[in-house]
């Protein structure tokens, strides 16, 4: 890791990392006997990590090492596979086949459980799937026919915030055929260009690596000390020691 920072006392700004590796936004200051202090957090672009495409299986691998080792209870929470003939009768009951992704996932996992991907959703089981594929298309058509369409009937549901905002897959032919879209429970489907995954096995994918270097986004994994993960916005009010043995410790530099 290599930095340059010139002026202290409430500077601010960016400082490279190693190259290629990302950037480390901070806040600087005078601290005790003259030392530097640091506020800030690694941010690793996921355009700059190596572009390596992972299959929903290797995610879930990834995902589930990740938990095992450092949030117990957390992979204790995670479901037993669907079995094949739930998975066929759930898309008998959405009247669409499942993307191949989706179909994987819940071969792998009926849902998250208590397992939280980034920054809040949990995946649906077949159960629910189903229960909010009914519950969506129940409520757009109580709609007069002059509003705009709430819920496609090709829209399959993925996951939930617990706020009532959830996301769901696409099976709509054309531009956003396999998309994953932001459902809001007040203004209806859409699919934003602000970084969210495109498909599932991105999302799967993204959350892997999100775990594995501690940031997704703007969202850092933490901890409990009951062995449960969560994802947080890191504090901007946190002054650290600037300690460049533990920094290259952390994050594999040097």
């Amino acid at each position: 890791m290599s930095t340059s920072i010139r002026r202290l006392n409430g500077s601010t700004g960016r400082a490279a990392v190693s190259a290629g590796e990302g950037t480390l936004s901070y806040h600087v200051g005078a601290g005790e006997k003259g030392a530097v202090v640091l506020v800030g957090f690694l941010r690793r672009p996921y355009a700059l990590r190596e572009a390596v495409a992972m299959t929903v299986d290797e995610a879930w691998d990834h995902i589930e090492d990740w938990l095992r080792a450092n949030a117990p209870a957390t992979h204790a929470e995670l479901p037993p596979p669907a079995g094949a003939d739930k998975i066929r009768a759930a898309q008998g009951a959405v009247g669409c086949a499942f993307p191949p992704e989706l179909t994987a996932s819940l071969a792998r996992h009926d849902g998250s459980g208590g397992f939280v991907l980034p920054p809040l959703h949990r995946l649906h089981g077949t159960r629910l799937i189903v229960a909010e594929y009914r519950a969506y298309r129940r409520a757009d058509q109580e709609r007069s026919p002059e509003e705009p369409t709430w819920w496609d009937a090709r829209w399959i549901p993925l996951a939930d915030d617990g706020c009532g905002n959830s996301l769901f897959l696409s099976q709509t032919p054309g531009p956003s055929f396999g998309r994953i879209g932001d459902h809001a429970k007040d203004g209806g489907g859409s699919f934003p260009e602000d970084g969210t995954p495109t498909s599932l096995g991105a999302f799967l994918e993204s959350t892997a690596r999100g775990l594995q270097d501690g940031l997704w986004g703007a969202y850092e994994s933490y901890v409990d000390e009951d062995g449960f993960l969560e994802w947080r916005e890191p504090d901007a009010d946190l002054v650290v020691a600037w300690d460049m043995r533990e920094m290259n410790r952390r994050y594999g530099f040097g």
